[in-house]
């Protein structure tokens, strides 16, 4: 015969009910390898999650820009591709002003630089004039480059010497420092270029301004120079540039400092690029006047002339 009141005793106990916290420590005794795991897993989901998070942050609000980015910041400040691409041709006056240590205009020349874009890059022809007030201009077509005195052709690479088209290197063209000068006024639209290599090198101090170091080389087949520029961080513009000649070390830098920027059309251009002594006095300056794009410049007009007074117009 059974016992009803042990039985009875029992399932009074069965319905007993322990404080969660109880339960919880029982549970740990019971299966503390399971539990905890579970307290790692939960320890490390909440870690990958705070890890997302602030990585998300971090790119979206921290993360300093790319090389690449910051071009395409600095092409839209300058007008955007769109409308660089769609100069056909064009023209304007450079002037070049030499100073001595005190200041004074030493030296003045103006030179006129015509170019037009086509399949191949471009045509670029320079007139300015001598010191004794004869006309030059200088010019290049597919039998090579050429030049006229007045109404005589004279040796391109001689004229071009006396009137400093050419750089110093070996091997120089006639137009050499002409087409540099062509293509340091490209800037920054030239840095997307096929083999450039923009780095975002962090910042510095210009004139006790921060400002962004884009530091720019280029892919073996295009080119062995290197070139800093110091961009305003709120305008994006250019406001100075050091020119490697080459990646060896201890290569002394030509340094450009750009300013008065305005309009031309829709691009905007700096119309003054400064050079200064190691005193901090002013050497020579470049000045960029009567700017005009797409003028329909005729399809003969960079051929060599016949006649000098088809250029004369």
């Amino acid at each position: 015969m059974k016992d009803h009141t042990d039985q009875n005793k029992s399932d009074g106990m069965e319905d007993v009910k322990l404080p969660w916290r109880t339960e919880l420590e029982v549970k740990d005794l019971i299966r503390p390898i399971t539990i905890q795991r579970i307290k790692i897993l939960k320890t490390f989901g909440i870690f990958l999650l705070a890890l997302s998070v602030g990585f998300f942050v971090w790119w979206q609000f921290v993360k300093p820009p790319s090389g690449e980015l910051i071009v395409q910041d600095m092409i839209t400040a300058a007008g955007g591709m769109g409308e660089w691409k769609n100069i056909q041709d064009g023209s304007f006056v450079r002037t070049h002003r030499l100073y001595d240590e005190n200041g004074k205009i030493i030296k003045q020349s103006e030179e006129t630089f015509f170019f037009q874009n086509n399949n191949d890059g471009h045509q670029l022809l320079i007139k300015s004039k001598t010191n004794e007030g004869d006309q030059v201009i200088v010019g290049h077509d597919k039998v090579g480059y050429w030049a006229f005195l007045n109404d005589n052709e004279v040796n391109p690479v001689t004229i071009a010497k006396d009137l400093e088209f050419m750089c110093d290197d070996d091997g120089c063209s006639p137009l050499c420092a002409s087409e540099m000068a062509l293509y340091r006024m490209s800037f920054p639209f030239k840095l997307a270029d096929y083999g450039v290599n923009p780095r975002n090198a962090g910042t510095a101090v210009f004139n006790g301004e921060k400002v962004t170091l884009l530091d720019v080389t280029f892919d073996p087949k295009v080119g062995h120079d290197r070139w800093v520029f110091y961009v305003d961080p709120s305008t994006k513009l250019i406001r100075k540039i050091e020119h490697y000649p080459s990646l060896k070390d201890n290569v002394q830098p030509e340094e450009i400092y750009l300013s008065d920027f305005k309009k031309e059309g829709n691009i905007m251009l700096s119309h003054s690029n400064k050079y200064y002594r190691s005193n901090g006095k002013i050497l020579e300056e470049y000045l960029i006047s009567n700017v005009k794009f797409n003028s329909s410049l005729a399809a003969d007009f960079f051929k060599r002339p016949q006649k000098l007074s088809m250029l004369n117009k």
